[in-house]
């Protein structure tokens, strides 16, 4: 392993559409979280990482 990060991974929703939260019909799901970006980030330039 070159790094291991240490933290939780959390789930992002953000809304397909302009207006109010409540109004929004559909959401996007992404990986949140400090340490689980890093992870992602450095996996992606070649690294490995966990």
């Amino acid at each position: 392993m070159d790094v291991v990060t240490i933290g939780e991974t959390m789930t992002v929703f953000t809304s397909n559409e302009e207006g109010p939260l409540r109004q929004a019909r559909s959401f996007s799901m992404k990986f949140g979280g400090a340490e689980s970006n890093v992870a992602i980030g450095l996996s992606r330039l070649g690294h490995r990482s966990r």
